[in-house]
């Protein structure tokens, strides 16, 4: 259900009132960032199911959710015509929650295997 709310435009204006955009830019940024996040960390998960690798630990699938949204946004801040502040921030968190959650994965994984 929550996969349908953000392909949702509607749905997606409502959690977004103060992001200083049009609704054309809005839907603009929804096409560039969105929807391709979605689209990656799908692909990386229906390829992992498909070689038969399990997730190495609890953080790694929220890890690959942040690393392919901070991938996409990196690219839309230098393809989209108009840039906020809005934007930025949004880019900034993702990308430190990533690198968070990486060194947490990093130091699951150590705890995990004691060779």
């Amino acid at each position: 259900m929550s996969v349908l709310r953000i392909l949702a435009f509607e749905v997606l204006i409502d959690f977004s009132p103060g992001f200083g955009m049009t609704l054309e830019e809005l839907n603009e940024w929804r096409g560039r960032v969105i929807l391709p996040s979605l689209f990656l960390t799908c692909a990386y998960f229906i390829l992992r199911y498909f070689r038969g690798k399990n997730p190495t630990s609890a953080v790694w699938p929220v890890y690959v959710v942040g690393a392919s949204s901070s991938f996409v946004q990196s690219i839309a801040l230098f393809t989209m015509a108009k840039i906020s502040t809005a934007m930025i921030i949004t880019f900034l968190i993702t990308f430190i929650v990533t690198v968070l959650l990486r060194i947490a994965h990093n130091k699951r994984q150590k705890e995990i295997s004691t060779f």
